[in-house]
């Protein structure tokens, strides 16, 4: 699947760019992305690159898609989360994951492929793991 982000390289070094995401393991979801609210965080983030806290040390060689607050829809559910999970459900994420191996790691600074400044992503076990998919049933978004 491709998809188009905005991907932080570096301190004001953000590209838009096409590229290939790999095929999702059995414990990631892939979605598509329909809004993201644009915060004075991820500013702060692509100002900083690798000395802001969230966004790793080697952003150089391993961009990261910027954009937290996001939310859209599944497209595709691997099978450790197909009970809970499936393709068409919407969704919203909480960006501040709680995780305890990494207290700073969040979808929109931390991570290759989820980050709401994309049309698609892949959204990591972690985020799962730690109740940070949260299902959304509004008519609209």
């Amino acid at each position: 699947m491709k998809t188009t982000a905005v991907r932080l390289y570096g301190k004001d070094d953000l590209r838009l760019e096409t590229f290939e995401l790999p095929a999702i393991r059995d414990d990631e979801i892939l979605a598509r992305i329909v809004s993201d609210s644009i915060c004075m965080s991820s500013y702060k983030a692509a100002k900083q690159g690798a000395d802001h806290k969230r966004v790793p040390n080697d952003v150089s060689d391993n961009p990261v898609i910027i954009g937290h607050e996001f939310c859209g829809e599944l497209v595709e559910v691997g099978g450790k989360w197909s009970g809970k999970f499936k393709p068409g459900d919407k969704f919203s994420i909480q960006p501040a994951l709680g995780d305890p191996d990494n207290v700073y790691a969040a979808p929109g600074y931390s991570f290759k492929y989820i980050g709401g400044d994309a049309t698609y992503i892949i959204i990591p076990n972690i985020v799962m793991e730690r109740g940070c998919l949260l299902p959304y049933s509004g008519a609209a978004f």
